[in-house]
């Protein structure tokens, strides 16, 4: 049975969603192992590459990956299937790319001069998946990065070679990406495009701060909710507005934290923190039932397990604004996805 059970509190902890310790996944070394929510199948070898150990970063195989190795490592392939604070593949794609430039296990990589491509099939949605390969100057001679998604889970490939050019790799990466053994997605994704650099972007001013109450925050956890409870339910979730809005990517971006903007009005939309799926969204309330004020915007930061509120504004605030709230820790809301759904806390208004 799916249920969201509210929860009321004086006090919301934890500033950034909490994972798990990462703890190896009990398996046979001669023997394949199935992620269950997606059949995402890990073999014990691909190609000329053998399965190194198989870990699950987050609680309940919400977030599991494994490297292959060839012999002498002169390739490294690298499987992930993990649940996401967004699941738009153009934008969490871009932020994986600008993980690869700090890699300097690899070498270095001029992320502009990529062969940026997209694929995908009517099973998981035609083009709905982005592949970027890259010539590395170091250790590595190429590697590159695919990343697409099977309904609410996000699949990611990186593969390394010492050997292959950055053309030869890309070939290879398209039909791995192709050939993943995984069950059918319920719902196809939208095309994915290329993120790119926003285009001068004038100053904005400060703000305004606007107190939410308790009908807000009910409105604002009530989708990110309904969300969990249908997928634990395994009904098909309902495509939202960042599943087609246009980004491009903020000139203060860098590995760790890619700051992305509304491709035509320049406002603030997120902010994606490493490349294993938490991101900060900033955005206005789908409705407001106060007469006569417009839906408050709020910020919010998730993994896919657990989506944090705080304060709401009047209008969007710049990044610079967001960066502050965030530090402040001052949750004040929070869905928290269960087994059998979800749970809200909502901290109780002064």
């Amino acid at each position: 049975m799916v249920r969201s059970i509210l929860v009321f509190a004086a006090v919301l902890g934890c500033a950034v969603p909490a994972a798990a310790e990462p703890q190896p996944i009990e398996v046979a070394p001669d023997k394949e192992w199935v992620h269950a929510p997606t059949g995402l199948r890990f073999p014990v070898r691909i190609g000329d590459t053998v399965r190194d150990r198989i870990v699950s970063y987050l609680a309940g195989d919400n977030n599991v990956g494994s490297t292959y190795f060839s012999a002498g490592d002169d390739e490294i392939l690298s499987i992930y299937v993990y649940r996401s604070g967004s699941y738009d593949v153009s934008m969490m794609a871009d932020a994986a790319i600008g993980a690869i430039s700090s890699n300097e296990m690899l070498g270095s990589i001029d992320r502009d001069a990529g062969d940026f491509s997209t694929f995908g099939d009517a099973m998981i949605g035609e083009g709905s998946g982005v592949l970027d390969t890259f010539a590395v100057d170091g250790a590595y001679r190429s590697t590159g990065v695919a990343l697409f998604r099977s309904g609410n889970w996000l699949i990611k490939l990186r593969l390394s070679s010492k050997t292959s050019d950055a053309d030869t790799l890309e070939k290879r990466l398209t039909m791995l990406a192709a050939g993943l053994p995984l069950d059918p997605p319920v719902q196809k994704a939208p095309p994915a495009y290329r993120v790119p650099a926003c285009a001068n972007v004038f100053p904005r001013p400060a703000a305004v701060p606007r107190n939410l109450d308790m009908t807000d925050l009910i409105i604002a956890t009530s989708a990110v909710s309904l969300s969990y409870d249908q997928e634990a339910s395994g009904t098909p979730a309902t495509l939202s507005e960042e599943d087609t809005a246009r980004l491009c990517r903020d000139g203060r971006s860098r590995p760790g934290r890619m700051l992305y903007r509304d491709g035509e009005t320049g406002n603030p939309v997120a902010i994606v923190y490493g490349d294993s799926g938490t991101v900060a969204h900033v955005g206005p309330m789908s409705i407001s039932l106060q007469e006569g004020q417009s839906p408050a915007v709020i910020v919010s930061l998730g993994n896919g397990m657990r989506t944090q509120f705080y304060q709401g504004f009047e209008t969007i605030p710049g990044f610079d604004q967001i960066f502050e709230l965030l530090d402040k820790d001052q949750v004040v809301a929070a869905v928290e996805r269960t087994g059998e759904g979800s749970t809200i806390t909502l901290s109780m208004p002064e």
